[in-house]
């Protein structure tokens, strides 16, 4: 049985594709995720790393020239696991999943470090970088316009219609 699921983690391997005899191939890796939680203090109570094997669909397996080991990835798909025979006899299980979609998550900036606005060529948003260096957000729908009532008395009150 299967559920899908959704969840980030680090990549621990760079991702090996096997091919089969019928011409089909499959793209696997190993994500480590991270569990814990905080405790009433707020310190991070961890729960140790829960290693899932991930199999790329054709759709997700267009993003892996992008993964590599150390990339923070989000995975979602159908998650399962499989029971074998150690080589000891003892019996294993792991966790695969079946990936529909790879995300991949940046670091977060370090103190001190701010991203370069890019440079956007002239257009209507001229008056916004005074907004911008201030930290507001700028509006990309706001205009000049003037109010509805405005604009109903310009049509005579009735719709144009």
């Amino acid at each position: 049985m299967a559920v899908n699921v959704t969840f980030a983690g680090n990549v621990g391997r760079d991702p090996e594709t096997r091919t089969f005899q019928n011409g089909h191939s499959l793209t696997t890796f190993s994500v480590g995720v991270s569990q814990g939680y905080f405790d009433t203090s707020r310190q991070w109570v961890d729960q140790g790393t829960m290693w899932v094997t991930v199999e790329c669909s054709p759709t997700a397996a267009r993003q892996l020239p992008y993964v590599a080991k150390g990339a923070r990835v989000l995975v979602t798909g159908l998650l399962s696991q499989r029971f074998y025979q150690k080589k000891d006899g003892s019996q294993g299980s792991e966790l695969r999943c079946y990936a529909h979609a790879l995300g991949f998550l940046h670091k977060p900036q370090q103190q001190g470090q701010q991203s370069q606005p890019s440079q956007q060529a002239a257009g209507p948003q001229q008056a916004a970088p005074a907004a911008q260096s201030q930290g507001m957000p700028v509006d990309p729908w706001a205009s000049n316009a003037g109010s509805d009532a405005e604009w109903n008395a310009a049509a005579g009150g009735e719709p144009s219609f």
